[in-house]
């Protein structure tokens, strides 16, 4: 009798033309077993909404500002940000350029310039390498132990420039010696540092970071650490501005109404220039679209501090942005962004550096401007 009724339902949907197989006969369940993607789709939508970011070290502020961009932008399989640790800003821009896989990386402007000018990656860099927007001021911070008070003091003695690869490793030694101040240098991760000095191997650590810095919270006021300051000299001009770290800034290391005066450069997110249409460019536009539309998200707490100053609206002179994130701010923008990153820059480190001091901050303002003008040909 069942294979009656069986034969006789196959023959009615014949005479009607419809395939007893295919989904317009199958039941709701059967129809929901079939819509399973199979693992090739899922695959294929995992890698095609995957972007891999290249951000720094553990415990350096770099790998915190790219976890932060990765929860806020993420979106399930639709689109997802692997923040990835690496040596740091330099290496970032080596791996942009010529590691498979990868999309994003954070890196400093004062980098890039470098760069370009020593044809180290190649030449034409400004041709490769596209900015997406500013993320931070890298403030340059110099701890050391008790009994050092002055830069002048580290003469001889041991210093840690941050991780291998870094912008810090490349870059502050040269501060150093145009100081006039000879040390030992050496590469290790901010907490490792901490430890090696708290033992007496190391005398003092250094790092142009975004502030705070992970580690430095960390370190009790009675282990007698102080940050030095650095004076701001003709030669920095080119690649620094003048800038201040404040009680506000870290609490357990700079006494209220204490500044410390030291020097800053900026960070970027970088992307290679990928053409038009590409499937490497098409993916970045997709971030670039959920980045912009949810940068206030990156300015709210438990973010890192260094978002709420930044405007990502900047532009870097000499660099050409990624098209498609240019063209978001074209559509987006209330009013042209600014025509340089310099002012923006110099405006974030002022109100990070003297929170509540508007004075202070102009005064940092007005010498960041004597530096401008000195820069025009």
């Amino acid at each position: 009798m069942r294979g009656r009724i069986v034969l006789a339902f196959l023959l009615v949907m014949a005479a009607l033309g419809v395939d007893p197989t295919s989904s317009q006969a199958q039941t709701p369940q059967q129809k929901e077993r079939t819509a399973v993607p199979t693992r090739e789709q899922m695959r294929q939508k995992m890698n095609e909404n995957l972007l891999v970011l290249m951000c720094g070290s553990l415990g350096a502020p770099y790998i915190q500002l790219g976890h932060d961009i990765s929860v806020v932008v993420n979106d399930g399989d639709n689109l997802r940000i692997l923040p990835v640790v690496s040596d740091g800003a330099l290496t970032n821009v080596r791996d942009v350029l010529y590691l498979r896989g990868v999309d994003l990386g954070i890196t400093t402007v004062q980098i890039l310039n470098t760069l370009r000018t020593s044809n180290e990656f190649g030449p034409n860099l400004d041709r490769q390498i596209t900015y997406i927007a500013p993320l931070s001021v890298d403030t340059l911070h110099i701890l050391a132990r008790p009994g050092i008070e002055r830069i002048e003091d580290l003469k001889g003695k041991k210093v840690s420039f941050n991780s291998k690869g870094s912008g810090t490793a490349r870059f502050t030694p040269l501060v150093f010696k145009a100081l006039g101040i000879d040390v030992q240098e050496t590469t290790m991760a901010q907490g490792d540092a901490i430890e090696a000095m708290r033992n007496g191997e190391l005398d003092a650590t250094a790092c142009s970071c975004p502030m705070p810095l992970p580690a430095f919270p960390a370190v009790k006021p009675e282990w007698g650490f102080r940050f030095l300051d650095v004076p701001y000299i003709p030669a920095f001009e080119q690649d620094y501005v003048p800038a201040n770290i404040a009680n506000e800034n870290y609490p357990n290391l700079v006494a209220k109404e204490h500044k410390v005066q030291t020097i800053a450069t900026s960070t970027i997110l970088i992307a290679f220039n990928w053409a038009r249409g590409n499937e490497h460019y098409k993916r970045i536009e997709k971030f670039v679209d959920a980045f912009f539309s949810k940068a206030n998200e990156l300015r709210k707490p438990p973010r890192h501090p260094a978002w709420r100053d930044v405007n990502m609206a900047g532009t870097i002179r000499g660099w050409q942005r990624f098209a498609a994130a240019q063209e978001w701010i074209d559509r987006n923008a209330a009013k042209p962004a600014p025509a340089s990153i310099d002012s923006t820059l110099a405006r974030a480190q002022a109100a990070g550096s003297a929170p509540r001091d508007p004075a202070e901050q102009e005064r940092l303002f007005q010498e960041f401007l004597k530096w401008s003008q000195r820069q025009k040909p």
